[in-house]
């Protein structure tokens, strides 16, 4: 066949690396298998200009070598023909190999190896491709958590929804304006500042706090370090910068009206907070994260320079407050209240009907697995609950890091009875259908993902260490000595064979009495008042 022959002549590199059978379906929305995928590429689908993977770009060859067809059928076949007599030879506008090799003195003898280099290996390792596109600002800025490939994503993704390849330096009157037609019709700007977008507590919590605002006559605005995978549910709610493409923070204060008021949402954004306070603008700085934290992340400077321009902090656990007092000077707290994320009938219908597809126990964690939530730990004690209930399951809610999913993967290999349905946003049917919340975490505020457990019934059991919860939520669960594996197993075997309609329907009332969210709301505006007093 065609394809057969313009293969065996292009090379292996057409087959194993340039050409990519999903992306080039999603151009043709044809339902091709792989190999009619590529015949009809060699057929038609590189006169009209399409491109056989994230990598070439057909039509840029195209302009950039005009002569392409005197030697070849596709542009693909010549650049595969051509490459290794002109090793610099450029199959995308961001990929330069020249400049790649440049970047990394570790691929200086690759010749016209570099493209492929990147195609196969560099890409996946968070490389740039050239001066024009920068891998590590568009991961930090846009992937979600774990994610790689930066470039691919780009190209198939990030692209048509507006990111940049690379930061565009804004100044400050650039910024200004910007802002200022940002909140040109806008009532009552309301600022939020966030750390980034990413499926993660305080993103959503600062989702919730806008919708909040929002229903109380304000109109969010949103200045957000980095981007993430909830950044279009900001943007449906109200203008986003993200701060991370260039854009000058002072600039865009200048662009607000005087007297609007601020949320900034948590500490790792303190070091923007001042540049706020500084201008005609009144706010507050929420700190979630806890003492020990704040001090490693040397975000204590920031703080202080924070509180010195006049904006007031609120640390959300009295335990931040009182740690933090010699650094900080007395601050108030106000334990965040907590939104259920919507869950539909139909996913707790699904998830129980998981559940009871057998008599068995099942143990929950959730959070982005690293070493702080304590991924290892929850798999430690999963082995050891299994040793004791060999039926016993256990499910993870959440994006895992490089570290946390080789130990998944070990886990998985060794047997254990583990679910990894990454984040989702019907989480509560997950939780509802566990017996048990497996608190590991060695560093955590809140959690949030330990009380939204708690308010559909599922009580917790959590090492005591530095959790924030620790003599706010002991009804809500049970902690243990951080360390005491044996002990934290007794315990979770033991809340799993108490747990019943009753004890479900008790929680339940008692996290919604601890954890309202328009009481929450109400207290951080009546501190943001009288400035706050313009909402209709």
């Amino acid at each position: 066949m065609l394809s057969v022959i313009r293969c065996m002549r292009a090379g292996e590199w057409v087959l194993h690396l340039f050409f990519d059978a999903d992306y080039y379906r999603r151009q043709i929305a044809l339902p091709l298998d792989d190999a009619m995928a590529m015949e009809h590429f060699l057929a038609e689908g590189d006169a009209r200009g399409l491109d056989p993977c994230a990598y070439f770009s057909t039509r840029f060859y195209k302009a950039q070598y005009p002569d392409w067809h005197l030697h070849a059928a596709t542009a693909l076949e010549d650049f595969l023909r051509a490459l290794p007599q002109d090793a610099d030879r450029r199959p995308h506008p961001l990929i330069d190999p020249s400049c790649y090799r440049a970047l990394y003195p570790d691929l200086a003898n690759l010749g016209p190896d570099a493209t492929r280099h990147f195609i196969h290996h560099g890409d996946a390792e968070g490389r740039s491709p050239s001066q024009a596109f920068d891998a590590s600002f568009y991961r930090r800025c846009y992937l979600p958590l774990g994610a790689g490939y930066p470039f691919r994503h780009y190209v198939t993704v990030g692209a048509a929804e507006g990111h940049l390849p690379r930061p565009l330096p804004r100044d400050a009157m650039v910024s200004a304006a910007a802002m200022r037609q940002a909140v040109g019709k806008l009532a009552c700007p309301f600022v939020m500042l966030a750390h980034d977008a990413q499926a993660a507590g305080v993103p959503i919590l600062t989702l919730d706090l806008a919708r909040a605002v929002r229903s109380r006559g304000y109109d969010p605005v949103f200045l957000l370090r980095n981007a993430g995978p909830l950044l279009a549910q900001f943007r449906e709610i109200g203008p986003v910068f993200l701060l991370a493409e260039g854009w000058d923070a002072a600039g865009l204060a200048a662009g607000l009206p005087p007297g609007t008021v601020c949320i900034v949402n948590t500490a790792a954004m303190a070091g923007v907070a001042p540049t706020l306070a500084q201008g005609d603008l009144h706010g507050v700085l929420l700190l979630h994260e806890m003492a020990d934290y704040i001090r490693e992340q040397g975000f204590l400077a920031d703080l202080r320079a924070t509180r010195d321009a006049g904006m007031e902090i609120i640390a959300s656990m009295p335990q931040s407050a009182a740690a933090l007092a010699n650094d900080l000077g007395r601050m108030d707290h106000l334990i965040p209240g907590i939104l259920p994320p919507y869950t539909s009938l139909a996913a707790f219908r699904n998830a129980r009907a998981w559940a009871n597809a057998c008599a068995a126990p099942v143990f929950i964690g959730a959070g982005y697995a690293d070493r702080r939530k304590g991924f290892d730990l929850f798999l430690a004690a999963a082995f050891r609950i299994a040793g004791l209930r060999a039926d016993a399951r256990f499910v993870w809610l959440g994006a895992l890091d490089d570290w946390a999913r080789a130990l998944a993967d070990t886990a998985l290999a060794q047997g254990l009875n583990l679910t990894l349905p990454g984040f989702v946003s019907d989480c509560l049917a997950w939780y509802r259908a566990a017996d048990v919340y497996l608190l590991t975490s060695r560093q955590d505020p809140g959690p949030t993902t330990a009380i939204h457990a708690a308010a559909v019934g599922t009580p917790f059991v959590g090492y005591a260490a530095d959790i924030g919860l620790i003599g706010l939520a002991e009804r809500a669960g049970k902690f243990v000595e951080p360390g005491d594996e044996e002990a934290f197993v007794a315990a979770a075997l033991n809340l799993a064979g108490g747990v019943d309609t009753r004890s479900r329907r008790a929680l339940r009332r008692h996290v919604r009495a601890m954890t309202s969210f328009d009481r929450y709301v109400d207290a951080i505006l009546s501190r943001l008042a009288p400035a706050a007093g313009g909402a209709a």
